[in-house]
């Protein structure tokens, strides 16, 4: 085990939260550190494809990506105004937005990731970084290594096509159980996944996602398949002692559809915030994060608890409404409270408060 070097804050996982806190901390003079027990940044993802969502916070996606110390604009990134849901036995629907719904950003060790973009940065700021060292936790200032528990799971996989760029949302039980399954096409390349939840079923949900799609036209060639989990956890927000939980070691996500990108960035600000002695600015941003958890949450009892009847009647939503993205938002804003103490649900779920 490498001897603490007590003269710079030392941070456990070269994610995206991780490495938000190393240049937060940077910029403000800090020396930084981090470890990873991969051998290369992004070794951890798979190259796939990935939503930096639009609609649950209250800052829009620009100036929130701003206010963690990373330039928008310089992100490679592909905006998404329009995308298809298909729900089985409906003609799938186009919604569309004057806005983005969401930015495209590719995953892993590529040139192109969003990764690579941030390795840059922490480059540029002197941060150093270990690889493959299985850094002792407790005795990090920082701990962003990721889930420790598996409640969801995913499997997908990679392609080559020559259709052109598209976004697809398949919903229905068949095809990813008290989850959804997507498609993404960008520049050749491809992602296609299903996110669910645990069932007695052993049938792997990624094989009716691929059939689906190849029998509307989607005809693609898989490179290689990917499998991955996460945990749905709600810890207490605002922690006194170090490591300091951040990313999906903190549970910070979004439960409802898994966006968690967005998450990690607040909580390596609001971490780099605790450090920087300046608990003021980071009580504000984990007041919201705790409240946009909370409310992912609701959202997710919901979302389990629909049949494949009421699936339709809110694609129908989406279908008739002029401002698809307003409906997003709406469902990140509302009193979570109620739902949470109308249900006696939560033991069904692998989700625990502290």
């Amino acid at each position: 085990m490498l001897k603490k070097d007590n003269s710079k804050i030392q941070i456990v996982g070269a994610g995206i939260a991780g490495m938000t806190a190393a240049i937060n901390l940077a910029k403000n003079g800090k020396s930084v550190i981090i470890y990873e027990k991969k051998n290369c940044i992004g070794g951890s993802r798979d190259g796939d494809f990935e939503g930096l969502e639009n609609w649950i916070f209250s800052k829009g996606l620009p100036d929130s990506v701003a206010e963690c110390g990373i330039d928008f604009n310089s992100i490679p990134k592909t905006p998404i105004f329009e995308f298809f849901v298909h729900v089985k036995g409906k003609q799938p629907i186009r919604v569309k937005s004057q806005d983005p719904f969401f930015h495209i950003v590719n995953r892993g060790t590529s040139s192109d990731s969003f990764d690579n973009y941030l390795t840059e940065i922490c480059k540029s700021l002197n941060i150093e970084f270990l690889f493959n060292q299985n850094h002792d936790i407790l005795r990090s200032d920082i701990n962003a290594s990721g889930s420790f528990r598996a409640s969801a799971y995913i499997r997908g996989a990679q392609f080559e096509t020559n259709l052109k760029n598209q976004v697809h949302l398949l919903l229905g039980k068949e095809f990813a159980p008290r989850g959804y399954a997507y498609l993404i096409i960008n520049n050749g390349y491809g992602t296609i996944a299903t996110a669910f939840k645990k069932t007695s079923n052993k049938n792997d949900p990624l094989n009716p996602c691929i059939e689906y799609f190849n029998n509307i036209g989607l005809n693609f060639k898989i490179i290689n398949k990917f499998a991955n989990h996460g945990s749905f956890y709600l810890p207490k927000v605002w922690q006194n002692n170090k490591p300091i939980n951040i990313g999906e070691a903190g549970g910070y996500q979004d439960y409802l559809f898994g966006f968690g990108m967005r998450f990690a960035m607040y909580s390596g600000l609001s971490a780099a915030y605790k450090l920087l002695g300046d608990n003021y600015k980071s009580r504000i941003i984990d007041r919201e994060l705790n409240l946009k958890r909370k409310i992912s949450f609701a959202n997710r009892l919901l979302f389990e608890n629909l049949s494949d009847q009421h699936i339709k009647f809110w694609v129908n939503r989406f279908e008739n409404s002029d401002d698809p993205l307003s409906i997003l938002k709406r469902s990140y804003d509302w009193n979570w409270k109620k739902i949470i103490k109308s249900t006696k649900l939560v033991n069904r779920y692998a989700i625990r408060f502290s």
